[in-house]
């Protein structure tokens, strides 16, 4: 996925960035799964419960170390692609948080964390298509 929009790229880039594609996917298959069997009243309380629920965070350590060895190897152009990239989905994402809690405070619906990282993810794919377009 980030590959294509990424463009051209060493061998090893590529091979890094799949990697960290791969444990994202299965951070998102286990964050999912975790989702559903918790809300669907699958898993009770208790340690099985505090398994499933911690999987996606032992996962999730997974794909951030494979993330960041993708950005230490990386040539210094995808480099400074993503790193512009992570900078505007990290700044948007964090004034579009602290702004909506003043609308909250005048009767907007409650948002969540996985609102503003709706909010993050979203503004990083427009970073690196952003960077893509600028440098290629």
């Amino acid at each position: 996925m980030l590959t294509a929009i990424c463009g051209d790229m060493p061998e090893r880039d590529r091979r890094n960035l799949n990697l960290a594609n791969v444990w994202m996917l299965i951070w998102l298959a286990c964050f999912g799964g975790a989702t559903w069997l918790i809300n669907g009243g699958l898993i009770a309380e208790g340690v099985v419960g505090w398994v499933v629920a911690a999987l996606p965070t032992v996962v999730a350590i997974g794909a951030i170390l494979a993330y960041g060895r993708y950005l230490r190897e990386a040539d210094e152009l995808q480099r400074k692609i993503q790193l512009q990239a992570l900078a505007l989905g990290f700044g948007v994402g964090l004034f579009f948080g602290f702004g909506y809690r003043l609308f909250e405070r005048l009767g907007a619906p409650t948002a969540s964390i996985s609102d503003a990282s709706v909010v993050i993810a979203f503004f990083y794919f427009v970073g690196l298509w952003l960077g893509r377009r600028k440098y290629a």
